[in-house]
């Protein structure tokens, strides 16, 4: 019994023993950190390195994008990483670093003057129907373009910060838009139409009632400037087969159908009811609104010495022997319409009828 009084005395010693060592090693490391994982993301136009604790934890090789991840000790909730330009002791920011949680990011964007938090991506897509256009961030330029046009630019923002873009003609200071972009949502998007004068925007291209018709918006735009007349204009529509020769007439849509458009440049919209056949096509002439005379003061280049002016009446003609209007039904067609003249040397004749087409539909849809 005396023995086992004395196992159970020295088992209740080895307890105490193992418990006040257990309670001296806690005391002794009475600021043992937790570890956490930091992720530093973004981009920056300079090599920046990061300091934690007096030490380097990270640095960049080269300007570019940031992606670094750090095992880090933390105690307390005072603990910051400072960031600066490497190779320099001029502290640009300083983050804070928390205990908790153990994943934690931070989004670092330096331009080379300011350290931002967000980036915001705009992608701007349209059409300048002519000129060139400059696109600028706060008034510095960010991007220019001509005709069709589809950049991808990135705003800096502070995180409750707002930056502004302006667009202006190229080699003029006007601004002819101005859009504030806020710091979210992150992607963004600027859809737009330069019409030679200022920016249209808010274009929508709704179905046609009839889903057996095609819906076009369209304007129209002279290539004979000299010449025309400025007033509104009517397209008047043919039918005719696609192969036919350039010399046979179309057949005028009964009742005849009229588009005007403005000689002020904006878009009307209009149902193209379907073709007879899918070997047809629609032609239109392009007359003064409500007459069927021309929009054109004789003159050269459009008129030679010695040539008339006739209607076109549908016909196909040299340069544009195909479908100025490629009819789908169902469809919606954002268009620029242009003129042209078709010479007939034998009889003399001038015919005028529509040009070129240029679809815009991709971009406003």
């Amino acid at each position: 019994m005396k023995a086992n009084l004395l196992k159970l005395y020295m088992a209740g010693v080895m307890l105490i023993a193992l418990y006040t060592a257990c309670n001296k090693k806690e005391l002794a490391s009475p600021d043992h950190g937790r570890v956490v994982k930091l992720t530093i993301a973004g981009s920056s136009t300079e090599q920046l390195e990061f300091v934690y604790k007096n030490e380097v934890i990270a640095a960049m090789t080269n300007p570019g994008q940031i992606s670094i991840n750090a095992m880090l000790s933390v105690s307390g909730q005072d603990a910051e990483v400072e960031i600066r330009k490497k190779g320099t002791t001029d502290i640009l920011q300083r983050k804070k670093i928390t205990d908790a949680p153990f994943a934690q990011h931070v989004n670092i964007y330096y331009d080379g003057s300011k350290l931002y938090e967000n980036a915001v991506s705009l992608l701007i897509k349209g059409y300048a129907i002519s000129g060139e256009l400059e696109f600028l961030i706060d008034g510095k330029l960010a991007a220019e373009g001509s005709a069709k046009i589809e950049n991808r630019l990135t705003f800096l923002m502070d995180k409750d910060g707002t930056r502004a873009l302006t667009i202006r003609k190229k080699g003029e200071t006007a601004v002819l838009f101005t859009k504030t972009i806020q710091v979210s949502p992150e992607n963004q998007s600027l859809v737009f139409l330069f019409d030679g004068t200022s920016i249209v925007g808010n274009i929508q291209l709704d179905p046609p009632a009839n889903p057996q018709n095609m819906m076009i918006r369209a304007r129209f735009q002279t290539i004979f400037p000299l010449q025309f007349k400025n007033v509104d204009v009517d397209l008047v529509f043919y039918t005719r087969l696609a192969s036919a020769a350039n010399t046979v007439t179309g057949t005028k849509v009964s009742p005849e159908l009229r588009f005007k458009l403005p000689k002020d440049g904006s878009f009307q919209t209009l149902e193209l009811p379907p073709l007879p056949g899918s070997n047809y096509i629609y032609n239109f002439d392009i007359v003064e609104s409500g007459t069927n005379s021309d929009p054109y003061n004789p003159g050269s280049p459009l008129v030679l010495n010695g040539y008339t002016i006739r209607p076109n009446e549908g016909r196909a003609t040299s340069q544009y022997v195909t479908d100025p209007i490629k009819f789908e039904a169902g469809k919606s067609k954002l268009l620029v319409i242009t003129d042209q003249r078709t010479l007939a040397p034998a009889s003399k004749t001038v015919y005028i009828s529509g040009g070129k087409t240029t679809d815009l539909s991709e971009y406003f849809q």
